[in-house]
């Protein structure tokens, strides 16, 4: 069956606390399924598209309870695997009145042993679009492996793809990522990256001047986010602006996710370049709008965010 996105990665059980802003008093926790791979899969799922996922994850009941979350939310996860290790999970405050504040259990997880040989041929060859981040790079050598043959397959394929930078500083350091990163930054249809992960990997932060940095090493459409503030982009050597909508941020955590899933969705619907980050800018305000990483995810259909609650998201309502 052809899929129309492929991405792997990492995922975690997220446990926020709710009874306080500090995890050192807190009492009670929520727990969620999270990860930037797979918020990019339900957001593109959610967008009416076909999307599935792969990882690695234990055999404990955190594995399981997480690939049943991530399985309906209408993803495929007929391709994943569970070994003998401890599925990742994070601890983290809310952040609605103190910072937040993350803690990871994550080190030597099931999801960090993924390596080259789990991703054969075939998963990518029937997708329409084969999605990776600077996150699988960064939990081991075999993660970043794995992007780099996936990528390098999906070119050999002719399957279209995209990487998000997403540097974790707590699990490398800059000069660390940069070593790896950049490399993999090279002929794929989508780039992305904060101002500061561009700055890290490429060694400036000038937007013009990165971006096309970018388009020179084959990166066709490269995007430079910050938060809520103007999106920078570069398409060939054209340089363009797009300012996402106005709302009150309640919990800014997997925004990115909702924007690449966002505008992948809408160029697979055939959209344009700037249409799709439109589009994208709209998730990601949508999930910034709420709380947790899925809970603003849109709805939409053959790609395309449905046009009323697209509406009520731009005006800010």
């Amino acid at each position: 069956m052809k899929t129309d996105l492929f991405t792997f990665g990492e995922v975690l059980s997220v446990f926020i606390s709710t009874d306080t802003e500090s995890v050192m008093s807190a009492n009670n926790y929520q727990r969620v399924t999270a990860g930037a791979e797979a918020n990019v899969a339900v957001a593109v799922s959610r967008l009416g598209l076909k999307a599935q996922y792969f990882s690695r994850f234990g055999t404990d009941q955190l594995g399981s309870v997480m690939i049943k979350d991530i399985e309906s939310e209408g993803v495929d996860v007929s391709l994943v695997k569970r070994v003998a290790s401890f599925s990742a999970a994070m601890v983290r405050n809310p952040g609605r009145t103190e910072p937040v504040e993350i803690s990871y259990l994550r080190k030597g997880s099931a999801a960090s042993t993924i390596e080259p040989t789990d991703i054969l041929d075939s998963y990518i060859s029937s997708t329409n679009w084969l999605h990776t981040t600077g996150i699988t790079c960064a939990i081991s050598k075999t993660g970043a492996g794995t992007v780099k043959f996936a990528l390098e397959k999906a070119r050999d394929l002719g399957v279209k793809s995209s990487f998000d930078l997403n540097i974790r500083r707590k699990l490398w350091s800059e000069s660390e990522a940069k070593l790896v990163l950049q490399p993999l930054a090279t002929n794929i249809e989508l780039l992305i990256g904060g101002e500061d992960e561009y700055q890290a990997v490429f060694g400036f932060t000038d937007a013009k001047k990165v971006l096309a940095e970018a388009n020179s090493r084959g990166c066709k459409l490269a995007v430079m986010t910050k938060a809520d503030q103007v999106l920078r982009y570069s398409l060939d050597g054209e340089y363009g602006q797009i300012t996402p909508p106005k709302i009150v941020s309640v919990d800014p955590v997997g925004s990115g996710d909702a924007f690449t899933g966002g505008t992948i969705a809408g160029l697979l619907s055939g959209m344009n370049p700037e249409q799709a980050l439109t589009q994208g800018s709209i998730c990601g305000a949508s999930v910034a709008s709420m709380f947790g990483d899925w809970t603003g995810i849109p709805k939409g259909k053959a790609g395309v965010v449905d046009t009323e609650i697209a509406a009520k998201i731009r005006s800010g309502s």
